[in-house]
């Protein structure tokens, strides 16, 4: 398949991958917001296409979605530039595209998630498109596809805009990274909330994401001047490698999953 992102491609070409095998489609969503002094605002959309791409590719039979850049952000409102969706709106918004991609014939759809603060949204509209288009739907954040690489991190948070990111950027996408504006920011410290990788996506307890210029004024979490390529191509080395096994799980499996999830 010489082509896998969508938006590229004629209808011709999209009917011709379909007819061909493509029976999976990722739609990457991520988000507009505040990275720090030293991150752009598309810090998550860019990691979250540049992922989504090289795992289609390396996976086959996947094309790929044009990347939706807005998500629920209003944490990061008081920082200029960042954009924000409400729940519903974002939700409605991939339902909308995922039901129609599925109307062409893909079989599997993937909702590639690359910001944390859009979890809720994203279970809801997997949820929705379910229950519309009788398809495989999988949520899916690829950062969390991420363990051994975080261990190389230094600084002891690992959250936004912070050494984990600025690495991921540095590797992903270095021409928008301005290390020389990088700072280090210890957050203010919150009751029941603890500014690291293994928290946001196990907490036992859900009290929404705070405010962030009530704990950080910069806007960065931690010790972005520890970020290096290196450490971002382990990160992203090992995410990709699981997700790739994933998206082929999906490809050749998807039907049979598929009728264990939707019996009729």
């Amino acid at each position: 398949m010489s082509k896998i992102a969508l938006g590229e491609m004629t209808w011709k070409e999209v009917a011709a991958a379909i007819e061909g095998g493509a029976r999976v489609v990722v739609i990457p969503v991520a988000s507009t917001e505040q990275h720090g002094p030293h991150l752009p605002l598309l810090t998550d959309t860019l990691m979250v296409e540049s992922i989504a791409l090289t795992v289609a590719e390396r996976a086959g039979g996947v094309l790929v979605a044009p990347v939706i850049p807005y998500g629920t952000s209003d944490n990061h409102i008081d920082f200029p530039g960042t954009a924000s969706l409400r729940l519903d709106t974002l939700r409605a918004l991939l339902v909308d595209v995922g039901r129609t991609l599925a109307h062409h014939g893909f079989d599997v759809i993937v909702l590639l998630n690359g910001h944390g603060g859009n979890f809720q949204a994203l279970g809801a509209a997997a949820y929705e498109l379910r229950q519309v288009t009788g398809k495989l739907v999988a949520a899916i954040n690829w950062f969390a596809y991420i363990k051994d690489g975080y261990k190389a991190m230094e600084s002891q948070y690992i959250w936004h805009a912070d050494e984990s990111e600025t690495s991921l950027m540095l590797y992903l996408h270095p021409d928008h990274v301005r290390m020389d504006r990088a700072v280090n920011e210890a957050p203010r410290p919150i009751p029941f909330f603890e500014f690291t990788h293994e928290a946001l996506l196990t907490s036992k307890m859900d009290l929404g994401l705070p405010r962030t210029k009530a704990v950080v004024d910069s806007g960065t979490f931690g010790d972005a001047r520890l970020g290096t390529a290196a450490k971002g191509q382990a990160c992203v080395d090992e995410a990709v490698n699981a997700l790739v096994k994933v998206l082929r799980d999906l490809h050749s499996k998807g039907a049979e999953i598929s009728r264990r999830f939707n019996p009729d």
